[in-house]
């Protein structure tokens, strides 16, 4: 004798159905709450000049210690999750603000630029990348050699594509 299926009924569908939705739902706020960033916190001048590094000033990001920065300096905070505070205590200039902001999903590194941040410039972070940052460090320095180990000078060198003619 064969046994044949019942079909399931509406009520079991729809225990399914919200059991599903129920593990949808948490693994969206795991994965937006376990997710890791690192925030590069930056205080350095704008290359147009529009803003420039501040003096002295202290930075928290959640509840993490807090760093002092002067001009050029830049340093990493490793967060958790999507949304943060940020506190920045301007203590040359004995000001200080505090505010929150939201790293897009799918961002793994950001720069934060501090003083775009106090000058209210908006955006004032930008994702980073470690590829982009050192092709752009390279194109800004000189070869040192064509294949030798005498370093190339302006005069040695293979001359300019405008001088070509």
């Amino acid at each position: 004798m064969k046994k044949t299926k019942k079909p399931a009924s509406a009520r079991s569908l729809l225990a399914r159905s919200l059991l599903l939705a129920l593990y949808i739902a948490i693994m969206v706020v795991m994965v937006l709450s376990g997710r890791r960033h690192t925030i590069l916190i930056d205080n350095k001048d704008a290359p147009d000049g529009s803003y420039m590094a501040i003096d002295g000033m202290e930075v928290q990001i959640d509840n993490l210690e807090a760093l002092e920065y002067y001009p050029d300096d830049r340093d990493k905070a490793v967060v958790q999750g999507q949304r943060h505070k940020i506190k920045v205590d301007m203590f040359m200039e004995g000001r200080e603000f505090e505010t929150t902001f939201r790293i897009p999903f799918g961002q793994d590194m950001i720069l934060l630029s501090v003083p775009k941040l106090a000058a209210g410039i908006e955006p004032y972070f930008e994702p980073f990348t470690v590829l982009e940052s050192i092709a752009s460090e390279a194109a800004n320095e000189a070869p040192l050699s064509f294949g030798g180990d005498s370093p190339v000078g302006p005069e040695e060198g293979p001359p300019a594509p405008e001088l070509i003619q």
